[in-house]
């Protein structure tokens, strides 16, 4: 007779937290340790390929910072937000977000209720100046020269700052996902008004973080921005699961729910996800419910697998596939002929075309996500398994 298995306790999905954080312990302890000391603020960037993690030890972070008593206010860009209007707009916005929560602490109204007022019409004031948005229009102002976003950035983070301290919040932190959209623009400060407002407000030991989030081109988008953007961040860079956190990762939410795999199951997970904590969690939630022994067996894992690389296909990795040019595919199944990466070398040889017809179309993959560059002069796809999936696919 067939147990009635529990729902299954595999989270596949975006951002989703799993039932195992596997191998984030180290990077907690040190955010944890950066929020324990507000005079002596630091700024968190956590990067890493897609699937890998990222934004659920982002929202973990973001969960320390709140319980540890810090204002936390939270977006996630699109590209929508890279042009510099609506960039300084999302700012502004999220300026105005925080000091909305601070107009309702009890204890600023009590020690420090003039301030906060002025600080609101300081910052309502500044929004008038950029793009379409406002939160409120100082009609005195609407004629005044245009001002530079981060001579305002910094004038009000400066008052929230300064007013975190006097309330019951350790300082502010902003917390942003999904920032390697955001690009330094010519002619128009973006990244750049960030970060010197920003290291503005640090250098008075005032209390504010950053915390952002991207795909690994974002590294290479505030070196751009700013020459010391290095020295500005901790970066807690992401990657597959390492053993044995990857094999924990698949099998003990299933010990806790009473039942287990076979040993050779494991490894042929192990070796089709490759660590990959998102494949983890497919492969987990499928053979959870598609089978129904104690033990899921080898048999069980032979007749999934179709089933789940099905899925992927049509889902994972079909999204990924869509996103690129007639071009860009090209150069994509040329690096599938050679596995899972390629050298520009291959690429040459296999495609005919010189390196700098080739770096345009790699450029391209980067800031798409769907490639990125493990070591000089090679070329990776971001997903595992994703030039298996480009073999067995027709154009």
């Amino acid at each position: 007779m067939a147990i009635n298995w529990p729902p299954g306790p595999y989270r596949p999905g975006n951002g989703i937290d799993p039932p195992y954080l596997g191998d984030r312990a180290e990077q907690i302890e040190a955010v944890r340790a950066f929020l324990r000391d507000p005079r002596h603020p630091r700024n968190v960037l956590i990067t890493g390929l897609r699937g890998v993690g990222k934004t659920v030890l982002l929202n973990h972070i973001q969960g320390e910072a709140e319980g540890a008593g810090w204002l936390v206010v939270d977006r996630e860009f699109s590209e929508t937000d890279v042009e510099p209007d609506a960039f300084a707009n999302a700012l502004l916005t999220d300026v105005n977000r925080a000091l909305r929560r601070l107009s309702l602490s009890a204890r600023l109204k009590e020690r420090a209720s003039q301030l906060l007022q002025a600080a609101i019409d300081s910052v309502g004031a500044l929004t008038v100046s950029y793009g379409e948005f406002k939160v409120s229009v100082d009609t005195k102002r609407s004629k005044a020269p245009q001002r530079r976003l981060d001579d305002d950035l910094r004038e009000a983070l400066m008052r929230i700052s300064e007013l975190c301290q006097k309330s019951e919040y350790k300082g502010l932190v902003l917390r942003y996902d999904e920032f390697h959209v955001v690009r330094e623009r010519h002619g128009a400060p973006t990244l750049s008004a960030l970060l010197s407002a920003t290291s503005a407000v640090q250098q008075h030991s005032l209390p504010l973080m950053l915390m952002l989030c991207g795909l690994p081109q974002v590294v290479d988008n505030l070196a751009r921005s700013k020459s010391y953007s290095e020295r500005m961040f901790a970066t807690l860079e992401l990657g597959n699961l390492r053993p044995p956190e990857d094999r924990a990762a698949f099998v003990d939410p299933a010990v806790r729910l009473g039942r287990r795999y076979a040993d050779e199951v494991v490894e042929a997970v192990m070796v089709d996800s490759g660590g990959y904590p998102f494949f983890i969690q497919v492969y987990g939630d499928a053979l959870w419910s598609g089978s129904h022994g104690e033990t899921i067996a080898m048999a069980d894992f032979r007749r999934l697998r179709p089933r789940i690389l099905a899925t992927l296909d049509s889902g994972f990795f079909r999204a990924r596939y869509v996103r690129a040019s007639p071009n860009e595919r090209q150069l994509m199944r040329n690096i599938a002929t050679f596995g899972e990466t390629a050298t520009i070398e291959q690429l040459q040889k296999v495609s005919g075309r010189r390196n700098n017809e080739i770096q345009p179309t790699v450029s391209a993959l980067i800031q798409k996500g769907l490639v990125y560059r493990p070591e000089r002069a090679r070329i990776a796809f971001t997903a595992p398994m994703f030039g298996a999936f480009l073999l067995r696919t027709p154009n």
